[in-house]
């Protein structure tokens, strides 16, 4: 089993309703069309209005700290007025996740 095996497995126990999809080039294609890159990273410093956050501590840490930034930045707001948010991984996985707004915070 590969690791993208064992990560959708993983993920399809989250929900049945969350929609792996494996070749997500039109997904990258409509980011593309956004924003400017560098290889496989959107260039952030090229991109206006942009927080970030540098995660510390352990997986339960970083849930903390997610949550307290999604409220903090009112980026709540904008996920449970959207109709999907996509996960995209650009490195160790090779697959995207479609997540409805109330699925999101189960899927951090």
């Amino acid at each position: 089993m590969t690791l993208d095996d064992e990560i959708k497995e993983k993920i399809l126990q989250l929900s049945d309703s969350l929609l792996i999809i494996d070749s997500w080039n039109s997904i990258a294609d409509e980011l593309s069309d956004s924003f400017e890159w560098i290889g496989s990273k959107i260039n952030w410093s090229k991109t206006s209005k942009h927080e970030s956050l540098n995660l510390k501590g352990n997986y339960f840490d970083w849930i903390d700290q997610i949550n307290n930034f999604i409220h903090a930045n009112n980026i709540d707001s904008e996920i449970l007025h959207s109709d999907n948010i996509y996960y995209i991984n650009d490195s160790s996985l090779d697959f995207s996740v479609s997540i409805k707004p109330k699925q999101f915070y189960q899927f951090l």
